[in-house]
């Protein structure tokens, strides 16, 4: 009759809980209608810019949080991400003077992990039992931040018991993938990354084994994973408190790279030290930060496997990816064989453990959903220790599966003897990771964060010894970071037909199992930065200069155009449409080697300040930006002198031409002013949406907006130009100022980004729906549109792909 009532409890209060969520958000109607030029400025504003803005009083707070409300909505339509609803009371913060608005994050929303305190609501960490522990006060991590100005908003999804890479639990229910929605967004911090993917801006999660890296390596974001002492944990809640054989840690995640460093670099700014005892007294050390941001050669050492699990053949395309880049920009590569992984995987998983899963457990209800990896973990620690060891040597000598077999072997509860003895055994082993570093004096390891990208849901069942890759690291307690690179390709990342999974470890067959490229394409692939112990300034500069060579959505020096262009150490590049640099700021590290230099323009004043604050940040002296129209530059006489020996575009010029509203005049003339700013025999190359991009897009969007105002509105309304090589050779060739020496097309079927067909159409078809009366009828409109992409654009094994066409020409002055 006990366990009956106590399942009725349970039942109660998960049903409090989400009927509580639900009232919540049904209170947000304002936050559900389309984004408005505000709301689309605001999120791609660069953080710096936003909170200058706030403190200058240009930006009211108030727009700001409105914002990130109605991206914090539709990411939980979505994937189900937010637990505890905090936007109303956010709002009357942001006006009862709770928060800092002199602050480094002045006005920046901030998403956090359920398991943070915040004064009046509850922390769950998925159990039911934990309903209604709301404290009366902020812990000192959400004090620092209000201090800080930023502005706590939502708190976000995770798995009972936080030891799983998933973050499902009867209260909130189960959080999925932003990119699809049959796999998991990684755990413990799984609602955190499916937010900040799909539009929100930062977040703090905690990590235990991975579960920052695991879920930004799952759904393509950016993580940090601080050493202890580092970051500030104070005032959370857990399911295993007293647990320190591997102690958890509290970290930063972000929707971009810029934005980590910038909210990691202004929370240590806060002296955390003073709102937390267990945070080292260690101010930021931009000495550090900046002799790694221009190091000129970086030794860099490759984990290419944990020696458990080898990694899948998206991971491991992902970091050959990456590796070829370093090297490309003239890092050394450096093979490593670092003491054994499996030796720390053992360790650290009778550690975290060795209570027998008591305490985690202890928290359940009768009838209380458990994740099935942390189930699984319980199972074989409450077999009878004989039956155990029978198990072990049959595993150990008929299976002959030595790695399977010595997990499994010491797999039961811990004296305090034993503990101690553990712990002994973890500093041995960081000791012997500490010499082999110092011997092979690399700067960073380059790693994959997992063998597989995604599992699907319940995947963890047969996955949840399969963490090494993240695992070592907390073993070690070194810093390290999350960068997105790629994502699974069907055609590219398929098994080889030669392999076997019965030939497996245990551990290994459980991974791989649940691997399948055509199930996963379109799925994130990341890479693992990892320095050593609190080198936090250290490993934010690698990863700066690691995203820019080799991030998939960055422009890559590998690319087509970019060998087109073949740069030269003495060349004078004027970048059209170069908006926030990062291609201008690449060619700069060929520039550097000789007197050349790279002159960037852009419409865009935030792209441009971007920029500079990225080139002034990398102290990125050959590249200089200003902001210019394009369709203004044969009115900027200093950039019409001929001094220039290429002239470069990319991915801007069906932009600029779209914006002569099909006056062919005005288009030639952009031509004309390129060619001015040439020196005779200069090349221009560009490459820009070529006739037939995105048309099924196109088609859509015209439908759509013209069946309500009228084709010829909607057409006038269109801002893109998609030529073809013919008119790109007439245009050029007319007067005779040009030759073109090479044109193609080249059809590339992209993945949709994380805000999938509906995301992708809302930004680049604004102009579109601005024909369109705002209000439900313009909201009825983007619903057709995605509607109808969501069927044409779908991949068989999940995901979205936009038609994208792509022409590139390179022609030269005469």
């Amino acid at each position: 009759m006990v366990f009956f009532l106590d399942y009725i409890q349970h039942k109660r209060d998960c049903k409090f809980k989400q009927d509580e969520r639900a009232q919540r958000l049904q209170a947000l109607a304002h936050c559900r209608g389309p984004f408005t030029m505000l709301d689309k400025d605001i999120v791609n504003k660069p953080i710096e810019q936003l909170v200058e803005d706030v403190q200058k009083g240009e930006l009211d707070p108030s727009d700001l949080l409105h914002t990130y409300s109605k991206v914090a909505v539709k990411a939980h339509d979505k994937t189900n991400c937010l637990t505890e609803v905090m936007i109303s009371e956010a709002q009357d913060w942001v006006k009862d003077g709770s928060i800092n608005f002199k602050g480094p994050l002045a006005g920046i929303p901030v998403s956090l992990k359920d398991t943070i305190n915040v004064g009046g609501f509850d922390s769950t960490v998925g159990y039911s039992s934990f309903v209604g522990n709301k404290p009366s006060q902020d812990g000192g991590a959400v004090r620092l931040l209000k201090d800080a100005g930023a502005v706590p908003y939502v708190k976000t999804n995770m798995p009972i018991t936080l030891l799983s890479f998933e973050s499902t639990n009867d209260v909130w229910g189960r959080c999925t993938n932003p990119h699809n929605s049959k796999y998991s967004p990684g755990g413990s911090t799984g609602g955190e990354a499916a937010l900040l993917a799909l539009g929100g801006r930062i977040g703090i999660g905690s990590d235990v084994a991975g579960s920052v890296r695991a879920p930004a390596h799952f759904s393509g974001i950016y993580s940090l994973r601080c050493s202890t002492g580092r970051w500030p944990k104070a005032g959370f809640a857990t399911s295993m408190p007293g647990q320190e054989g591997v102690p958890s840690v509290y970290s930063p995640m972000t929707r971009t790279m810029n934005d980590l460093t910038y909210f990691t670099r202004s929370v240590i700014s806060m002296q955390p030290w003073k709102y937390d005892h267990s945070v080292h007294p260690m101010p930021w050390r931009s000495d550090i930060e900046k002799e790694y941001a221009t190091k000129s050669k970086l030794r860099v050492g490759v984990m290419r496997t944990d020696g458990v699990v080898d990694p899948s053949p998206a991971c491991v395309r992902a970091l050959e990816k990456t590796e070829a880049a370093l090297k490309a920009a003239g890092h050394e590569i450096v093979e490593i064989d670092p003491p054994s992984p499996y030796e720390a995987l053992q360790i650290g998983a009778l550690l975290l453990n060795s209570d027998g899963c008591q305490m985690f457990k202890s928290f359940f209800r009768f009838g209380e959903w458990n994740d099935p990896g942390a189930y699984q973990m319980e199972f074989l620690m409450k077999v009878p220790r004989p039956l155990k060891y029978l198990y072990y040597l049959w595993v150990k000598y008929v299976r002959r599966d030595d790695v399977w077999a010595g997990l499994v072997k010491d797999w039961h509860e811990k004296s305090a003897f034993e503990q101690w003895k553990l712990v002994a055994q973890r500093e041995a082993y960081r000791a012997k990771f500490f010499d082999w570093w110092n011997s092979v004096d690399v700067d960073f390891l380059l790693t994959p964060p997992n063998a597989t990208p995604a599992v699907p849901h319940d995947g963890m069942k047969e996955a949840v010894s399969s963490c090494g890759y993240t695992f070592l690291f907390n073993i070690v307690d070194y810093t390290c970071g999350i960068i997105p690179v790629t994502h699974v390709d069907k055609n590219l990342d398929k098994l080889s037909p030669s392999f076997n999974i019965k030939k497996l470890n245990g551990v290994a067959q459980g991974a791989y199992k649940l691997y399948d490229a055509e199930a996963m394409h379109g799925l994130p692939v990341t890479v693992q930065i990892v320095g050593r112990r609190l080198e936090e300034e250290k490993v934010l500069a690698i990863m700066q200069r690691a995203y820019q060579h080799s991030a998939s959505f960055v422009p890559k020096l590998a690319t087509k155009i970019i060998q087109w262009l073949d740069s030269q150490k003495d060349d004078v590049i004027l970048d059209i449409g170069c908006g926030d640099g990062v291609v201008s700021m690449q060619l700069q590290e060929i520039l550097a080697k000789g007197s050349g230099s790279i002159h960037g323009i852009d419409a865009s004043p935030a792209m441009i300040e971007a920029a500079n604050q990225a080139a002034k940040k990398a102290n990125a002296s050959k590249c200089t930006f200003e902001v210019v129209d394009a369709l203004e530059l044969a009115r900027t006489p200093r950039l019409q002198q001929g001094q220039y020996t290429k002239v470069f575009s990319n991915a801007a010029l069906h932009w600029i031409l779209g914006a002569c509203g099909g006056d062919a005049a005005r288009q030639a003339s952009v031509f004309e002013a390129a060619a001015a700013a040439l020196a005779p025999g200069g090349a221009l190359v560009f490459e820009t949406g070529g006739l037939g991009n995105v048309a099924e897009v196109r088609a859509a969007l015209l439908a759509a907006v013209g069946r309500r105002v009228g084709l010829a509105r909607a057409v006038a309304a269109d801002p893109w130009f998609f030529p073809d090589e013919a008119w790109a050779a007439a245009v050029l060739e007319r007067d005779g100022q040009w030759k073109v020496e090479r044109a193609e097309r080249e059809y590339r079927p992209t993945a949709a980004d994380s805000g999938g067909v509906g995301g992708w159409v809302r930004l680049f078809g604004a102009q579109f729906f601005e024909a369109v009366p705002e209000g439900p009828e313009r909201e009825e409109c983007v619903k057709e549109v995605v509607d109808v992409l969501e069927v044409v654009c779908r991949n068989p094994g999940g995901g979205f792909h936009l038609g994208y066409v792509r022409l590139r020409v390179l022609a030269r002055k005469l």
